[in-house]
């Protein structure tokens, strides 16, 4: 299905939108004409910037369904309705396998794939129920789609969203939802992700090591990530992706797996 053919009046929700990817997707809605909440765990950040674009704040913890719950409650009490819904918020640690904890493992999961979770879960009933163009946005990573070393931890999350998303997707479509979604798999984006610690409860570990199999690639302005999101959504489509020069990273990986296809056909042939 297409997205919305006017962002005008249309209510829409970014969370982690104090800073990086979540504030250039808030700033490209509000200048399509939409009337934009943004969110994060970070009040002072969360107050200038949304002072400063023109948005409502809310602070929330994502990874905490009772916030995402108080959020929704504040957009249906202040406007009667929604419309978008970016699960943007997420944060980064890249380190190798054998010195990340279950902690790190869980703190992850928790903000990554449970916010995404914990937003789905919320707004999915009220985009069905009080959006004619309801269009749902989740925030995944080029490291949704290959791996690398270091990425353990991070690569698991943004691989099972995207995993949600797509499913998601057949399912809404399945039912004749009238709401649509999108997975955004970013590459380089200029954030401050790498200092995701910086919010994390009970204290970081600390810098993790530093790792240089993270595949090279230009950055963009997270204000160019947010005019794609809005194009993507007017178009409807499933998979926003900014860096179409990583296809051959992930086209090695699907290169992969069909091999290993191939080799067990080869060696357990079906019967004719």
């Amino acid at each position: 299905m297409s997205g919305p053919p006017s962002f005008d009046g249309l209510v829409a929700v970014v969370t982690g939108g104090a800073s990086g990817i979540g504030r250039g997707i808030a700033e490209a809605l509000i200048a399509a004409g939409a009337e934009v909440v943004i969110a994060d765990i970070e009040q002072g950040p969360l107050d200038a910037t949304a002072a400063e674009i023109g948005a409502l704040p809310f602070r929330l913890d994502v990874s905490r369904a009772e916030e995402v719950q108080a959020l929704a409650d504040l957009v249906i009490e202040r406007w009667g309705r929604v419309d978008i819904v970016c699960n943007n918020a997420g944060v980064g640690y890249l380190a190798p396998f054998d010195t990340l904890t279950r902690s790190d493992f869980g703190w992850v999961l928790d903000v990554n794939l449970g916010g995404v979770i914990n937003g789905m879960t919320v707004f999915l009933p009220l985009l069905r129920e009080t959006s004619a163009s309801g269009w749902m946005v989740n925030t995944a990573s080029m490291a949704g789609l290959f791996d690398a070393p270091g990425m353990a931890a991070y690569a698991a999350s943004k691989f099972a969203v995207v995993a949600l998303t797509e499913t998601v997707a057949q399912e809404l479509a399945a039912a004749g939802a009238g709401v649509g979604i999108s997975v955004l798999v970013p590459g380089l984006v200029n954030t401050a992700i790498a200092d995701s610690e910086r919010n994390r409860q009970g204290g970081g570990r600390g810098a993790p090591p530093q790792l240089d199999q993270i595949p090279p690639g230009r950055a963009l302005d997270p204000g160019e990530v947010g005019a794609l999101v809005v194009e993507a959504i007017r178009a409807g489509d499933l998979y926003i992706v900014t860096h179409p020069e990583m296809l051959p990273i992930v086209r090695e990986r699907h290169a992969r797996i069909e091999a290993a296809f191939e080799d067990a056909a080869a060696r357990h042939p079906l019967a004719d």
